[in-house]
């Protein structure tokens, strides 16, 4: 995906978002003509599409049936409507039900993004590297949305995009005047750095991603405010669903992450499976960075419930990475026969679906800092800590894959250096700074089998 973030000083600043997963009323495959291009994505990719029968996996291993075997459903979540500074709305602040209702329209095509060509393949201009998204299926459907309060009462043609058949994103965009129901914008105001100037809310969005556990999404609007000197564009989100944040906050705010019981298959596997196996390993052959020789054992318990997230956010997949994963929290117990180290911490199982269909990859990950005397917290002996030192840090990862697993884990130390608060010429004019952090390495291992 391509991003652009630039101040200039008349100009706002711009945030080139993915968009090539939406529906639109009327030609749902986005493309002109049946089997050719949509250009103009804002993303900078030309979706390339080619219908195909319903019941057709030659070409991604799954076919539309199965995404609307899970997706051709109601799906209901509670939402909750979003107090916003600058933006006086109805229904304002609230509780309430939301429920998607999906019906297939008959037809699917398989979409393949490339790089759109433009002034930049001329010769001019600066050439920015543009990532697209994997290949998938778009799957036409008709959507009615409601809200138990009223605000929504929508219904119109959209398209589910997938890349597996256990998960789909949709995203409509929504004209504010033509809502149905009682959802209505009051006023507009601008940030307080403006004054005398003029705001406004646009591209209304409703974004969800559909797993057979069910739903999360926002809807969204792009908030403009400016005067005659300086504009500014931000998204503003009027409503989150479910109101259960934990995923969101657990994920870096991907509010599109599903809460799923660990006793779920949301993806095909559940925490308690995933857990299982990976406790069935046994003792793994370590080596530590010195060149001694160990055996590991990795032992999870506590498993939490989960959130199944897209990997990449809105609209965006990485055609190296699953498409979808799901991370649950477990307690994490490390320990090598020597006696070097006997650790535990709280760590994330994450677990997927292979891309073969056969089996499923599962991954323990730990990123913990401590202070720099708690060597103990960390689980490790023999190790010398550093004058100097500030914080301590331990990293592990630990990829269960097939017949295969591999790791590695290390311990840092982390120094912070003093902020410079009186910088030199030519630089005296700038704002104090900070000297990066620098990170010592004390101890290391890799595991294999």
């Amino acid at each position: 995906m391509m991003r652009v973030s630039r101040f200039l000083p008349t100009v706002m600043a711009l945030a080139v978002v993915a968009g090539c997963g939406g529906g639109q009323t009327g030609d749902l495959s986005g493309e002109n003509g049946r089997n050719g291009k949509n250009n103009g994505n804002e993303n900078g990719c030309d979706d390339q599409l080619t219908e195909i029968a319903l019941d057709d996996a030659s070409l991604l291993g799954f076919d539309a049936q199965s995404v609307l075997a899970f997706a051709g459903q109601s799906f209901h979540a509670d939402l909750a409507w979003q107090a916003l500074e600058q933006v006086e709305y109805s229904p304002s602040a609230s509780a309430t039900e939301l429920t998607l209702s999906l019906h297939s329209q008959g037809a699917a095509w398989l979409v393949h993004s490339v790089p759109a060509k433009s002034a930049d393949d001329q010769g001019g201009g600066l050439l920015l590297d543009v990532i697209c998204p994997a290949d998938r299926l778009r799957v036409a459907v008709h959507a009615d949305l409601q809200s138990a309060d009223g605000a929504l009462a929508e219904s119109f043609d959209a398209s589910l995009d997938a890349r597996s058949a256990y998960v789909a994103t949709l995203r409509q965009p929504i004209v504010a005047e033509r809502v149905s129901g009682s959802f209505e914008i009051n006023r507009v105001s601008a940030p307080n750095v403006i004054t005398g100037g003029t705001a406004s809310v646009q591209d209304l969005t409703f974004d969800a991603v559909l797993t057979a556990g069910g739903m999360a999404g926002t809807l969204t609007g792009q908030l403009l405010s400016g005067n005659a000197q300086v504009a500014s564009s931000s998204v503003v989100a009027f409503a989150r669903f479910p109101s259960d944040t934990r995923c969101a906050e657990n994920l870096g705010g991907n509010a599109r992450a599903v809460p799923v019981g660990a006793e779920h298959a949301a993806l095909g596997q559940t925490g308690v499976e995933a857990l299982r196996e990976v406790n069935g390993w046994g003792a793994i052959p370590l080596t530590w960075g010195d060149g001694a020789s160990s055996e590991l054992s990795l032992a999870l318990s506590q498993l939490g419930d989960g959130c199944v997230q897209v990997e990449g956010g809105l609209g965006y997949n990485d055609p190296e990475q699953p498409a979808a994963t799901v991370v649950y929290p477990v307690t994490l117990k490390a320990t090598t026969v020597d006696g070097r180290w006997q650790g535990q911490y709280a760590a994330s199982l994450v677990t997927w679906p292979n891309a073969d269909g056969q089996g499923f990859s599962k991954r323990i990950q730990v990123n913990r800092t401590l202070a720099a005397d708690a060597l103990t917290a960390t689980g490790f002996s023999g190790v010398s800590v550093p004058n100097g030192t500030h914080r301590l840090g331990v990293r592990l990862e630990s990829l269960f894959e097939g017949a295969s697993a591999t790791g590695n884990v290390t311990l840092t130390a982390l120094s912070d250096p003093p902020c410079v608060t009186n910088p030199e010429p030519p630089s005296g004019n700038s704002a104090p700074g900070c000297a990066g952090t620098s990170v010592t390495p004390l101890l290391a291992a890799t595991w294999t089998r």
